[in-house]
């Protein structure tokens, strides 16, 4: 079944396929499923599997989680205090080698994604990996392979592709309402503290989805930008995607908003569509109205399980999922690249000011004499300090003191070569190949 019909046809599909039909025509047990991870979001997941258990579509037979704590839990929330304590277990064997499961929904930390998916699937078992599918672009593919070699199916948890309100805004865009596209603004953002985890890779699976749910492609060109306050880890971002037909998308991501948003507006030339996607609402705006559009709205985490459900059922093993989930992983690393790996010119962006001020700039750090007011009339000094920074030449110095910047030895060897062009009276800058330090996070 096509991945975006999963919404609409959820319940007549379920009665079809309440028990699949063996070779000789008799009908055997519901499907046999297990999680692993039972935090957060595993707990949502575990309590959407034992509401499909009751309607008689799957039977969960193991949840599995390290945490002795995790759980213990599940026996007193009320979701999820039905399930039986002899189907928890700690050891992932018990899952791996149970020939009753053939269904591995994955909800984990991201670090763990592509080994267990990766195990389950040598083991036989139909996975569901929540996003992202893994955190490099090649791991991912390898797990597309992976499945498609043994005949298996590969979801991502890429919930919002069950979104009502996505789906309607979908058809919006379909029939061309609003006109040739302009851009796409989305605010995927939070209050939130999770210092050990990467925003780009945590936060930015689902808009990236969503813009190719929209716009039916892929973008050309990423960049962007990530700054961290409370630590070294980056808890905002900005990224700018393009498209093509000259169609552009923004993103922010934050976990210091104060309040959770997952809003998605889409630009054209002849009006907007708003779409709140935790309210499940949607707007078309045009230059004389505000009109709010029907929604029916979606149980999107059970809508994604039945989905899964059904195409193991069907033995549907030809859902792009997988691939979507892998362009995903494909997309962020190269916001990530743009961040973080890109080489920094150091000798072009010097001498945009000239060599000679940028070795008069080193020495003022090199003497511990920095006087803004000397630049106020020739350059933002705030802004040319951090272009040395990410250069390598200079580096900040964090802690108690009252100067705030040390030169680097790169900055040193660039000086050292300056000096050796005035005392030869050559025309120019040599070439210097400059070893530059890595730029930290909060560089950016």
């Amino acid at each position: 079944m096509p991945l975006e019909m999963a919404g609409r046809n959820a319940k007549k599909t379920r009665r079809r396929i309440l028990f699949s039909p063996s070779q000789d025509g008799t009908k055997t047990a519901p499907l046999g499923a297990a999680v692993i991870g039972a935090g957060y979001w595993g707990k949502k997941v575990i309590s959407e599997y034992l509401a499909a258990e009751r309607n008689g579509d799957v039977r969960l037979l193991k949840v599995c989680d390290p945490s002795i704590a995790s759980l213990g839990s599940l026996l007193i929330t009320k979701e999820t205090h039905s399930i039986d304590q002899s189907r928890l277990t700690q050891d992932i064997s018990e899952v791996m080698q149970d020939p009753d499961i053939s269904a591995v929904h994955i909800a984990t930390p991201n670090p763990t994604h592509y080994s267990l998916a990766k195990m389950a699937l040598e083991s036989g078992k139909n996975v569901l990996v929540e996003k992202p599918m893994a955190l490099t672009s090649r791991e991912s593919f390898e797990l597309v392979k992976l499945a498609k070699s043994r005949g298996l199916v590969i979801h991502v948890g890429h919930v919002f592709r069950f979104n009502a309100a996505l789906r309607v805004g979908r058809e919006i865009l379909k029939k061309g309402d609003l006109g040739r596209l302009f851009y796409i603004r989305i605010q995927w953002t939070d209050q939130a503290s999770f210092p050990e985890r990467d925003i780009i890779f945590d936060l930015g699976p689902h808009p990236f989805d969503i813009l190719n749910q929209l716009l039916s492609a892929w973008p050309t060109r990423v960049s962007g930008i990530t700054r961290g306050y409370r630590g070294d880890r980056g808890e905002v971002a900005y990224v700018i995607a393009e498209f093509p037909n000259g169609v552009f998308a923004h993103i922010e991501l934050s976990w210091l908003h104060p309040s959770k948003a997952r809003e998605v507006t889409v630009v054209g030339s002849k009006g907007s569509l708003s779409v709140d996607c935790l309210k499940q609402e949607v707007f078309l705006i045009t230059p004389d109205a505000k009109t709010g559009v029907p929604v029916s709205s979606s149980n999107t985490i059970q809508s994604e399980i039945q989905n899964f459900i059904d195409s193991i059922m069907w033995r549907d093993v030809s859902s792009r999922s997988g691939v979507i989930g892998a362009r995903t992983v494909e997309a962020l690393e190269s916001v990530r690249l743009s961040m973080w790996d890109r080489r920094l010119p150091v000798i072009e962006k010097a001498q945009q000011l000239s060599g000679g001020f940028v070795v008069d700039l080193l020495q003022r750090v090199k003497n511990r004499r920095l006087e803004q007011s000397r630049f106020e009339n020739e350059l933002d000094l705030e802004r040319y300090m951090g272009i040395l920074v990410k250069s390598g030449l200079l580096k900040r110095v964090s802690g108690e003191t009252d100067f705030p910047y040390e030169l680097t030895e790169n900055g040193s060897v660039f000086m050292q070569a300056y000096g050796e062009v005035v005392e030869n009276g050559l025309e120019a800058m040599p070439v210097l190949e400059v070893a530059q330090e890595q730029p930290t996070k909060n560089d950016f």
